[in-house]
């Protein structure tokens, strides 16, 4: 028995290293690509590694992109994206998790139903309604829908962490005189700090890799162009210097990257007690 067991954990550990290998391959290209010329980038066979390496990408990019201001469009946008999901969506999430009011079954369901909708069947009319509210061309159709409900999927995961907490900590502080928002804000919010972690640091990636919606909503407008929808915008008209593209990429890349690094361990938790009760 011992000796399966060793088997089987020494094969789960080579399928984890090699699933990991497979994940950071793109990323070891776009940085190995970034920091090469054009005759090593366009060489076959392709080369592993730059043998004598540039920053004349990282330069080019810099110079050539107005990135500063796609920089602050950017964090700006995320930020509310952030805040308004975090929020919206834990209160959601409180209220189905600690409250009992008429067809509640019914309502978590077609609120979680929503998931199962492509962005495409509610595209049209989601940009008819920004139309005749005047606010094409803002920041306003990326950031309002954040703070209405935020993610069917992260109301029903903080759904699931919210329902771990025992009601008996509910009734002790409203026997203290604590009101449900108090309870919310003093007890509900500390015990589940990684689980807003994880839900921060998923609107995260998802607010600062926007791009389907940006550019409908805010392409044609300079001083509203965000990282993404610049590094798409960073091309020729009849070549494009993909060292200097894949440059600016990993650039972009950096923050994402690193509010990942710091919430891990947060992150790691957090998705390992969510589904602990149903």
């Amino acid at each position: 028995m011992k000796r399966k067991r060793k088997t089987a954990d020494g094969i789960l550990i080579v399928a984890a290293v090699f699933a990991g290998l497979v994940f950071l391959f793109p990323i070891f290209w776009m940085i190995r690509s970034s920091f090469m010329g054009l005759e090593e980038l366009y060489q076959t066979p392709p080369v592993i590694w730059p043998k004598m390496g540039t920053t004349k990408n990282y330069v080019e990019a810099l110079k050539q992109s107005d990135l500063l201001l796609q920089f602050r469009n950017s964090c700006a946008i995320t930020a509310l994206c952030v805040a308004g999901t975090v929020v919206s969506s834990s209160l959601t999430a409180y209220g189905f998790s600690r409250f009992e009011f008429p067809y509640k079954k019914i309502w978590f369901m077609l609120i979680i139903s929503t998931m199962m909708l492509p962005a495409a069947v509610t595209l049209i009319p989601q940009y008819q309604m920004w139309n005749k509210l005047h606010l094409l061309g803002t920041i306003a159709p990326m950031v309002i829908p954040a703070w209405f409900g935020g993610s069917a999927y992260f109301t029903f995961m903080l759904r699931q962490f919210f329902q771990t907490i025992p009601k008996e900590l509910d009734e002790a502080a409203r026997v203290d005189g604590a009101g449900y928002f108090k309870i919310y804000c003093k007890i509900i919010l500390p015990l589940t700090k990684p689980a807003l972690i994880v839900v921060a640091l998923f609107s995260f990636v998802n607010a600062w890799n926007e791009f389907f919606y940006t550019v409908i909503y805010l392409n044609g407008h300079q001083e509203l162009k965000t990282l993404t929808l610049g590094l798409y915008m960073f091309k020729g008209v009849y070549s494009t210097n993909y060292g200097a593209v894949l440059a600016l990429a990993a650039i972009i890349s950096i923050p994402a990257l690193l509010f990942f690094l710091i919430g891990n361990r947060y992150f790691v938790e957090g998705i390992s007690m969510t589904g602990i009760k149903g």
